[in-house]
């Protein structure tokens, strides 16, 4: 019963962590493909944004579209709340077995 319980708890937890990521989220200046195009003839070039991560053990990155930004940052947040969580649910189960 203690074991559904918690599983219960760990679900209701877990639910209110989405959408949840891993990584990091960068801007970075970009040229464009425009010739001809003004912001990259003077050098400036044009914002964008990054998520980086790791996959297979290779380091990874994406482009983020700006209207997406505030949602990658709040997936990020909760991706290392959700990491948190996590340990502390390692610990509860160590807890757990040394009281049998």
């Amino acid at each position: 019963m203690e074991t559904q319980d918690a599983e219960v708890r760990w679900m209701r937890k877990v639910a209110k962590l989405y959408p949840a990521a891993k990584g990091s989220l960068r801007e970075v200046r970009k040229n464009c493909s425009h010739p001809g195009c003004k912001v990259c003839s003077s050098g400036e070039r044009h914002p964008a944004w990054l998520l980086t991560y790791y996959l297979d053990g290779k380091q990874c990155s994406k482009h983020v579209p700006k209207k997406m930004v505030g949602v990658m940052k709040k997936a990020l947040a909760n991706g290392r709340k959700l990491e948190d969580l996590m340990v502390a649910s390692g610990l509860e189960v160590i807890d757990a077995y040394k009281k049998r």
